[in-house]
Order: C-alpha cells, then sequence, then structure tokens
C-alpha cells in the first residue's frame, strides 16, 4: 500500500477525504448607484476577479441587474458588475459560472505559437484542461475556488485534507451528521487551521463529535487557491501555457518542459 502526502505535510493525505468542486450562490444584499453598481453580499463571495457569475433574484433597480455577468472584487464582500444602475436595488444571490483562468487566450496563443484565429473557440477549452492536469498533478488549486469535502472517519486529533485543497484559504463550515441522522455544525472554537499545508486540528479543549453515523459522517465546506493570478507561483502558471503548446501542436519537448516544471510541486509518494 502507499500513502502519498504533499511535500509542505508531515502527514499522509487518506483516500477516506474526496474534495468536490462547488460553486454556492451567495446571498446579495443590496446594489448601488453607480455607473458600474457594487454587489454588497452577506458572507464572503470567494470570487476572483474575471470570474463570469450569475445575478438572480436581485430586485427593485433600474436596470435589472439580473443575469450573466463579469465580477470585479472588490474586497471579500464587494464586487462590481458593468451594469449603470440609477436606483439601487436588494436581495437575490450571485453564483460564479465560469472561473477565470491562469492563461488569457492571448497568452495560450503565445505559448502554442498561433497568430491566427483558427483555434479561438477550442483554445479556452485547452486551458481549462490544462489548469485541471496542473491541480492534479500537484495536488494544488491554482486560483480560488470553493471545495465540499467528505470524510469517514477523522484519525486522532488532525485532519490532512485531500488534494486540491491547497493553499487553503479558509474553512467555512464542518459539519457532522449523527446516528439519528441530524447534521450539526462544529463550533469553529474546537478546532485551528493550518493554511499552508491544509491541515485542521483540535484547538486545547477541543474535540471532535463522537456520535456519527458510520458512513461519511462529516462534510467541510473549504476555499482553497490563490486569490489572483499575479500569487500564483511563475512556475505553475509556466506549466499550463506549456501544456496548451502540447495540445495544439503535440510537442514533446514541451511536455517533458512541463514534467520537469512541476516536479518540484508533485507529491511524495512513499511505499
Amino acid at each position: 500500500m502507499s500513502i502519498t502526502w504533499p511535500r509542505s505535510s508531515s502527514r499522509p493525505v487518506f483516500p477516506h477525504a474526496v474534495a468536490v468542486l462547488v460553486n454556492p450562490a451567495i446571498a446579495i444584499v443590496a446594489s448601488s448607484i453607480a455607473a458600474a453598481t457594487v454587489l454588497d453580499t452577506l458572507t464572503p463571495h470567494h470570487l476572483v476577479s474575471g470570474d463570469t457569475v450569475l445575478v438572480a433574484g436581485h430586485v427593485g433597480s433600474t436596470p435589472a441587474v439580473d443575469g450573466s455577468r463579469v465580477a470585479t472584487v472588490i474586497d471579500a464582500t464587494h464586487v462590481s458588475v458593468p451594469v449603470a444602475v440609477t436606483i439601487a436595488g436588494t436581495g437575490g444571490t450571485l453564483t460564479r459560472t465560469t472561473a477565470v483562468e491562469p492563461l488569457t487566450l492571448a497568452q495560450a496563443k503565445l505559448y502554442a505559437r498561433l497568430s491566427g484565429t483558427d483555434l479561438d473557440t477550442l483554445l479556452p477549452g485547452w486551458i481549462t484542461t490544462a489548469r485541471d492536469k496542473v491541480e492534479q498533478d500537484t495536488g494544488l488549486a491554482l486560483l480560488t475556488q470553493t471545495r465540499d469535502v467528505y470524510v469517514d472517519v477523522i484519525s486522532g486529533s488532525i485532519l490532512t485534507l485531500p488534494s486540491q485543497s491547497r493553499p487553503l484559504q479558509a474553512v467555512t463550515s464542518i459539519t457532522s451528521t449523527d446516528t439519528a441522522g441530524a447534521a450539526q455544525v462544529l463550533d469553529p472554537s474546537n478546532y485551528v487551521l493550518d493554511l499552508v499545508s491544509g491541515r485542521i486540528g483540535l484547538a486545547v479543549g477541543g474535540a471532535f463529535p463522537s456520535d456519527l453515523r458510520s458512513f461519511q459522517p462529516y462534510v467541510l465546506r473549504i476555499t482553497s487557491g490563490w486569490t489572483e493570478v499575479a500569487l500564483i507561483p511563475a512556475a505553475l502558471v509556466q506549466a499550463v501555457g506549456l501544456l496548451v503548446d502540447y495540445y495544439v501542436n503535440k510537442d514533446e519537448t514541451a511536455l517533458a518542459i512541463y514534467n520537469e516544471t512541476i516536479a518540484p510541486f508533485r507529491p511524495v509518494v512513499v511505499a
């Protein structure tokens, strides 16, 4: 049996924890009167500037804000969207529909040595595929994403989160289900976070629940990834570009350089 853990962690990543990408609907408090209206969200939105979001159910604004919009992040609970609002509104939700990628279309074309527009409709898909491949190969989330982590067992006092949970930004909630089927949210005072290696440990005097159903009793909602493209290690951005080059040109040299580039970021496997 082999156990895999990230280089920066001293504990293994166990196969009983799996992270699933989610895009939760974030409640909107209000919109502002502005040339590009500012949406105030009830909780942190965890968006990245350039993300496409769907605004739904927002009422009272002139003109309507509902629809597909490109968001610009102002702070943790404020984003602007390009709608010139003259009467502010309230309520509704915003949901990320298309995440911004580490490479723009123009940058991907430079990596792939393309000058025309023949492949412009295909390149965005290759960029997404390349980014996903880098995340799988390194166990890292490149840009901010929200994940639900399903856990069967927490052994001892420390849980090491699975692949694509690092760099860890936040743990929104830890929910457990007891033997009666009732869900309970664990008080955050019970645990502390290791943001560097993606671990959750018990605080002094803290405790994980003891009354748990036998199968998958825990669901953790986490936020991971870098908050903007400029903060991603340059080698990882380059790795995305090298994969795009390989997908377009089937250039084995690009693939070899890709493997060399991500080698320092790959998880360590110990037999």
